[in-house]
């Protein structure tokens, strides 16, 4: 049994893993949360339809970025055993399955908006949303590239320069959107697109600056991780075995998103403005609990590696426990300061804007319960994905967030007449459930783990003792 004293250090290990991570997930959530201020600025019109258009792109987006993630418990076993010529043949198969997924849905993208007139989206809507898909799909290759640099520098427990390089990408965005949505310094005036340009480029500077940092700075020298691009299909085979059930889970919760959008913008465009109010100010809440659960899938997969169960085990609560601490502090805040949350995206003096900002304070209160559940959810999947413990997760989370969260949250919303407070409530029921199941399984397999290493460990020293035995034996007779 370990000492109290060392859980209190897998805590400030954790921490000092989570902190960058944390710096990357403020600097990813930034992009969304400053495009949405920035279509505010261009009408409550322009915010209904750009959110229409990035809530769709980054669904697509995450999908990917799920089957990538299969490859980070996967190094950061490699990286506990000490086996770096592994490391690198995860990194350079990371990076093929990036072109493999990037081509079809940058076409997909490309082709959304004849998706989205038959949603029944209003057809003003979909051609605003249009402009903006057709510059950020340029994007694709580099935003979802940019995770496997994160996955791999963290699993080297290296991730500070990739989280300095995207911090810096905060001030960058700001200013990109300026001069492209104003058309400032000789710059044509782009409207919505020109977000939509200002994040491709902020999303290939990340990714460039990254892959030089990873191929050239002294902590990365001994991997030498651009050593070699050639295809394995082995270990690419492994990779997407191991990820597509991860990209399946990401896309169910996202698609989910949508369609509480989808079905927001069908109840009027007050809704779908406030929707968008409310998924962004979760998506800039989840930046803790996102990168808590990055730390546990490294810290459970690096400990897995060395072959110390137990040390997976107090690293999969520590982060649990880490999780819960935040989470309420961050739900507490978004209760407290709803009204002033949605002041940021609409100007409260427009009368207007006054609908979105009373429709979207009774959400933003609802979404704090969302917030807890979601945050949890997302660490106690990093906690299995680091045993490599990846489909059954999969079943779990699409049954309790369709079967019962979706499905609650439209008797809700339509027959009980709660609107979209009913979709959120709903929601966040089915994902609660959800979350007591993931935490009860990895309780429950890592137990299993720690028992069937110490009844080898007992099997091993009746051996030793055993071999030591045998000469004297023999000497005996």
């Amino acid at each position: 049994m370990r000492s109290p004293s060392k859980f209190l250090s897998e805590i400030r290990t954790t921490l000092q893993l989570t902190v960058p991570l944390g710096g990357i997930q403020l600097a990813e959530a930034s992009v969304s949360f400053i495009n949405s201020v920035m279509m505010g600025l261009l009408g409550i019109e322009s915010l209904a339809a750009g959110a229409l258009g990035a809530i769709t792109f980054n669904t697509l987006v995450f999908l990917c970025m799920g089957v990538l993630e299969g490859g980070s418990p996967l190094a950061a076993e490699a990286f506990g055993a000490g086996d770096i010529d592994r490391i690198r043949q995860i990194f350079t198969q990371g990076l093929w399955l990036v072109v493999v997924l990037s081509l079809p849905m940058m076409l997909l993208t490309w082709h959304l908006d004849s998706i989205l007139m038959l949603s029944g989206q209003q057809e003003n809507t979909v051609a605003l949303t249009s402009t903006y898909l057709k510059a950020i799909v340029w994007a694709f290759p580099a935003a979802v590239g940019f995770l496997i640099l994160k996955e791999i520098a963290t699993a080297l427990n290296r991730p500070q320069l990739i989280s300095a390089i995207a911090l810096t990408s905060i001030p960058l965005n700001i200013l990109a959107n300026y001069l492209l949505i104003f058309g400032k310094l000789g710059l044509p005036a782009l409207g919505l697109a020109g977000i939509g340009w200002a994040g491709t480029f902020v999303y290939w500077v990340n990714f460039l600056a990254a892959a030089a940092a990873i191929g050239f700075h002294p902590w990365f020298n001994e991997y030498k991780l651009f050593a070699s691009l050639q295809f394995n299909k082995d270990v690419f085979a492994e990779l997407w075995q191991n990820g597509w059930p991860l990209g399946l889970q990401y896309a169910s919760i996202l698609f989910l998103f949508t369609l509480i959008a989808l079905l927001s913008g069908y109840m009027g465009t007050t809704l779908l403005a406030a929707n968008e109010i409310v998924v962004q100010t979760i998506e800039v809440s989840l930046i803790v609990p996102t990168a808590i659960s990055y730390a546990a899938m490294t810290r459970v997969g690096q400990m897995m590696g060395q072959s110390d169960p137990t040390g997976a085990k107090m690293a999969g609560f520590a982060t649990i426990a880490i999780g819960i601490a935040t989470t309420s502090l961050i739900a507490v805040a978004l209760c407290l300061f709803s009204e002033q949350i949605t002041t940021i995206f609409l100007d409260a003096s427009e009368p207007d804007h006054t609908m979105a900002i009373a429709s979207a304070i009774p959400l933003l209160r609802i979404s704090a319960l969302f917030l807890i559940a979601f945050g949890l959810n997302l660490i106690a999947l990093g906690t299995l994905m680091g045993i490599q413990d990846i489909r059954l997760p999969l079943v779990i989370n699409i049954l309790f967030q369709w079967g019962i969260g979706m499905t609650s949250g439209y008797l809700l919303c339509f027959h009980l007449n709660w609107g979209s407070i009913g979709l959120w409530s709903g929601l966040t029921i089915g994902i609660s459930l959800s979350t007591v199941f993931l935490i009860y399984r990895f309780y429950v397999l890592i137990s299993e783990l720690i028992h069937s290493s110490d009844d080898q460990e007992a099997l091993d020293n009746i051996k030793s003792t055993d071999d030591a035995q045998t000469p004297v034996l023999k000497s005996c007779s």
